[in-house]
Formats: C-alpha cells, sequence, structure tokens
C-alpha cells in the first residue's frame, strides 16, 4: 500500500470575505492535502469520483445545508486530475459555476499550482530524510522512504512505480473500489473522516433503539496542538450518530462547578486552526473528590467518557478504573486521547502537540541560529520545555543541527560537562577563520536541578576564552505552540474518531448486560496509542505497567538512541 512519503504538502487556508455571499474553489495536486485539510467543506478526488450527472446537486445539497445552518464560507478543494465516474473532467471552473449560478454566491478560483512544493521545512521532513540516511549502508540498495504511522519503511523503486501504476490502471478502468484499496489505510480514514466532520446529514445514523448516548468530553493537562480539531471532531461524529455530547469546561475543576453544555454543529466550526483549548483545560486531578465526580457523572446521565489530555488525564483515567468497585456511575466505557507537548506516554509514539511543539522549537532554534551565526563565536544556551522527558529537545536537536543536547534520561555530571567544553574548544579551533560558525545547545528544563541554563553559560563564557562567547535564551510556553501543525489537525480528526467508535462499540456491549449487574471490562478504560505502524487499544491498568510515574514518562524510551546522531552529525562522537 501506498503511504506517505518523503515531501510533505503545505495545507492552504484560504479565508472568505463578504459574510453570506463568499465562496473559494481551490485546485490541488495532492489529493492527501485535500483531504488533510479540514477547512473545506466540498472534496473531489481522482480515486472517489462523483456519479455523471450528479456531482453538481449533491455539491448545491451539500452546501445548501451548511448556509441553512448559518455557514457563511465555503471552501472547495478540487484535486488536480479529478474526473466523474465515467473519466470526465471537472475543471475549477465547472465548480465555480454551480456556486455562481445555483447557489448565486461571489465565488473565486485560487490555483496553489507549485506553492504546495513548499518553502521551509517542517521538523518531521528534516528528520525523516536525516533518519533515513543514517540507517543507510554502502552496501544499502536504493529504496524509496515512505512513513506507516511512525515507522519509516524502505519500498523497492520498482515496487512504488508498480503500485502507482496500479492505482492509475484501476481508475482508467472505473475499478475505484480497487484504486482506494490500494491506498493507505490512514488515507482512507482520513477520507471517512473527512465525511463524518464536513457534511451534514438529513438523518441519524444509528437505530431509534441505540440513539439518546450521553458522551462527556474532558480536557484534562496542558494545552496542545490538536485539541480543539480532536473536540470538533468528537461533536460532529456524535450530532451525526445520533448522540449527545455534553463538554466540561476547565476539566474536572469545571465538572465539579457543573460547567457543562452541549456544542452545536455550527459552534465547533472554526477550531481546527485555533491553537490552544477552546473549552479550557485544567490539571486538577478527580481524586480531590472521586465522590463529588460520580455525582456529577450520575447526575447528568453520563454513558460514555473520553479525555483528552496528557499524564493528569492518564492519571484520571487510571483513578476512573480503580474507582468502579466503588462508584457504579463509573462503569462506563472512557477512552483516552493522549494531547501533550511532550510525548512522554508509555506504549505510544504520538500525541497531540508534539508536532506543533516541534515546530515551534525548529522554527526558534532556526532564528536563533542565525543570530549566532552572524556572530560568528556564539554559544547559545536554548531551554525548552518537556518536563522529565527529552522527546522534543533531542528531536528538535537533530531537525536544527545543534551541537549538544541535555536530557533528564542521561542527566548531566562534571565528566560529561568536561567532554563537551573540550568538544566546542577543538570544533572552534577547526573552524576556517572568518568562516566560525555559531553553534546551539539544547538543555531540557528538568535535565540537572544543579546544571542549570544560567550555570552553563557562564561556563561556556569562562571556558571560551578568545575562541566563543555565551548566550542564554529561554523559549518557555512558545513551545506550547500557536497554530496547529497539519500534522496535528489530521491526526486529531482521525484519532478522535477512532476514540467515538471505541465508546460506542463498547457501550453497546454494556447495554446487552442486566441493569443490577452491570460490570466493565478492563478493555472498556483504554488509552488510543500508536506503536509503530499500528494504531493500538491499551487498557490503562497495562499502561501502568510500563509508566515511570514519578518521572512522568515510559519505562523505555523509544526515541533515546536519536540522541547519539546529533553527537555524531556534530562531529562530537569523533572529536571527545
Amino acid at each position: 500500500m501506498l503511504a506517505r512519503t518523503l515531501s510533505a504538502v503545505p495545507l492552504f487556508a484560504v479565508a472568505g470575505g463578504e459574510p453570506g455571499v463568499n465562496a473559494t474553489v481551490v485546485p490541488s495536486t495532492a489529493s492527501g492535502a485535500s483531504i488533510a485539510s479540514p477547512l473545506q467543506q466540498v472534496n473531489l478526488l481522482p480515486a472517489t469520483p462523483p456519479q455523471t450527472d450528479s456531482w453538481r446537486d449533491e455539491m448545491y445539497e451539500a452546501i445548501s445545508m451548511h448556509r441553512e445552518v448559518g455557514k457563511r464560507k465555503t471552501l472547495v478543494i478540487v484535486a488536480e486530475g479529478v474526473h466523474d465516474s465515467n473519466l470526465k473532467p471537472i475543471r475549477a471552473d465547472c465548480v465555480r459555476d454551480v456556486l455562481t449560478e445555483r447557489l448565486g454566491l461571489d465565488s473565486r478560483v485560487i490555483t496553489p499550482g507549485h506553492i504546495q512544493r513548499g518553502g521551509r521545512s517542517y521538523a518531521f521532513d528534516r528528520i525523516l530524510a536525516v533518519k533515513a540516511i543514517l540507517e543507510a549502508t554502502p552496501d544499502t540498495p536504493s529504496y524509496t522512504i515512505d512513513v506507516r504511522e511512525n515507522k519509516i519503511t524502505r519500498v523497492p523503486p520498482m515496487e512504488t512505480v508498480e503500485m502507482t501504476r496500479a492505482v492509475a490502471d484501476a481508475i482508467v478502468a472505473k475499478d475505484f473500489a480497487k484504486a482506494m484499496s490500494l491506498r493507505d489505510p490512514g488515507f482512507l480514514q482520513s477520507l471517512e473522516g473527512f465525511m463524518t466532520t464536513s457534511l451534514l446529514y438529513k438523518e441519524k445514523m444509528l437505530s431509534e433503539e441505540t440513539l439518546g448516548t450521553q458522551v462527556a468530553v474532558v480536557r484534562v493537562g496542558a494545552p496542545a496542538g490538536g485539541m480543539n480539531t480532536a473536540s470538533r471532531a468528537a461533536v460532529r461524529y456524535c450530532i451525526k450518530q445520533g448522540h449527545t455530547l455534553l463538554t466540561v469546561h476547565s476539566g474536572f475543576k469545571g465538572l465539579l462547578d457543573d460547567h457543562i453544555h452541549e456544542l452545536s454543529w455550527l459552534g465547533v466550526d472554526g477550531w481546527t486552526s485555533r491553537g490552544g483549548s477552546e473549552l479550557c483545560t485544567n490539571r486538577t486531578l478527580l481524586n480531590v473528590d472521586p465522590g463529588a465526580v460520580a455525582a456529577r457523572f450520575q447526575q447528568h446521565d453520563f454513558h460514555a467518557l473520553m479525555l483528552i489530555g496528557g499524564f493528569e488525564a492518564f492519571n484520571s483515567l487510571l483513578i476512573l478504573e480503580n474507582g468502579r468497585s466503588l462508584y457504579p456511575a463509573f462503569l462506563i466505557p472512557m477512552v483516552r486521547l493522549p494531547a501533550m507537548i511532550s510525548n512522554n506516554d508509555p506504549m505510544s509514539e504520538f500525541s497531540l502537540g508534539r508536532d506543533t511543539s516541534l515546530n515551534a522549537l525548529v522554527d526558534a532554534c532556526d532564528a536563533i541560529k542565525q543570530s549566532a551565526s552572524a556572530s560568528r563565536n556564539w554559544v547559545f544556551v536554548v531551554e525548552t520545555l518537556g518536563g522529565q522527558c527529552g522527546y522534543v529537545a533531542t528531536m528538535g536537536a537533530l531537525a536544527t543541527g545543534v551541537s549538544l543536547v541535555y536530557i533528564s534520561e542521561q542527566g548531566m555530571d562534571p565528566d560529561m560537562l568536561r567532554a563537551d567544553v573540550k568538544f566546542l574548544k577543538i570544533r572552534y579551533g577547526l573552524d576556517v577563520k572568518d568562516k566560525i560558525e555559531g553553534r546551539l545547545v539544547i538543555r531540557i528544563e528538568c535535565a540537572s536541578e544543579v546544571y542549570t541554563a544560567d550555570m552553563l553559560t557562564d561556563m561556556f563564557r569562562e571556558e571560551g576564552g578568545g575562541l566563543f562567547d555565551s548566550r542564554y535564551a529561554s523559549l518557555g510556553h512558545i513551545l506550547q505552540g500557536g497554530v496547529p501543525t497539519p500534522t496535528d489537525r489530521a491526526r486529531a480528526a482521525r484519532l478522535s474518531l477512532r476514540c467515538m467508535a471505541f465508546l460506542e462499540e463498547h457501550h453497546q456491549s454494556v447495554l446487552t448486560q442486566p441493569p443490577k449487574s452491570r460490570c466493565a471490562p478492563l478493555e472498556s478504560a483504554a488509552v488510543i496509542t500508536i506503536q509503530r505502524s499500528a494504531l493500538k487499544w491499551v487498557a490503562v491498568t497495562e499502561m501502568v505497567k510500563h509508566a515511570d510515574m514519578k518521572n512522568r514518562r515510559g519505562k523505555e524510551a523509544w526515541w533515546e538512541p536519536v540522541k547519539g546522531c546529533v553527537e555524531a552529525l556534530s562531529g562530537r562522537s569523533e572529536l571527545v
């Protein structure tokens, strides 16, 4: 199956103009980018073409429903090469004619063209390129480098060409089901997610017997990019299915204060491009008063619970699971969607917000490195967030080409610092005169209580002598990011919908049990994880076995070997 390749495609956001009369048509060169964009309301793709005569009517009906509920802007993305089921091309101008003539909208056509080949490179692309090269040997044959979930895979070029041609052949043969089956599973799930979150449905998807499920969404912990997108997807899925989704403001503190309300389809329309947490979030754990929390569960008749957040959400889910024997209100399916910038979850390689945070770090380090290079002989000590987990610092170091990185997992000691000072002196001594480069050192905030960032800066300044000077920069909460990246947005929607389906499935099994003897199996309180190339559900009781609860991270760090790559690329491994 075809997976995501080395080059990433930027996301295009087109803002509307005059309220109520505006529409934009954007021809796109990549169908994957079209689906990844949560901004559009209609999507035209080559592998899933509309019917010959009905696509205009379907588009008219879909957009009319949006306008009826109060939506004021319309964005239609047309993939390059799109056609109807008889392979007749559909041009952007044809779409514009529907919007203008049938809907009376003032429409514009914008063609991104080769702008989609990108400007600056994102952190993910940099890391993928470096890791792929470092893992190769002189005997390694040429491969196409792909990514499936969080795993780098290598596919022989001819196999890639054959599979690409197979998709084109299936489309020519009008076997569109086969064409879609040859795509990556994530592509299919993204397409389904787009249909769920972007279209309005006249009829509910579930039968009358299963309607009326009350689902609560609670955000626990610090803000992270993608939280709003996940909430938007959950709201629209529940509306489509016929459930009632109740959103809780400010975590469990808001639950105790009864800050609960139901969101509408239009109420979450612009959430995908917003950073932070629209519903607010809070670090307060429910163990302050689990009895009162259970009373709120019973008062609002919660049938299922979705937690979005970091380690606090993990602890909360564990407390809820352990409290099931005391509080019957907790005998409902519960799921957690990891969302934290530090990416410190055990048994999982991805959390919402990690990509947004990583790109914020890369942007900041690029700017600082430019300043350091202009001054020629400066060493900048850059301090980052991340708690006791060095993921962001290490991956950011690999993406920006820093010289040294200090993380909590390996700590700091005098011998290490002595060797690092020696390395910097040798490295600056080898630089060609008048071509000396500035260098960066990244330190995570909790790397050491003794060897602080200020102490490192003073030490490098003192030991540098006439070779180099030192400066200090603390990024702080800048790393919580601004606008979420395309990766965080797309995965937030996709994982949120999987969580909703999980709750739906387990709620159905609970309904089959007698009311007075209902029980909730351990697997009904679970966390959605990404492990290498697969999505997996892990019971919270199993996850806690792999967690370092004191340091709020997993017992094993899958990314830790990357620190060796950073040192190898900077030359430290050879010079010291």
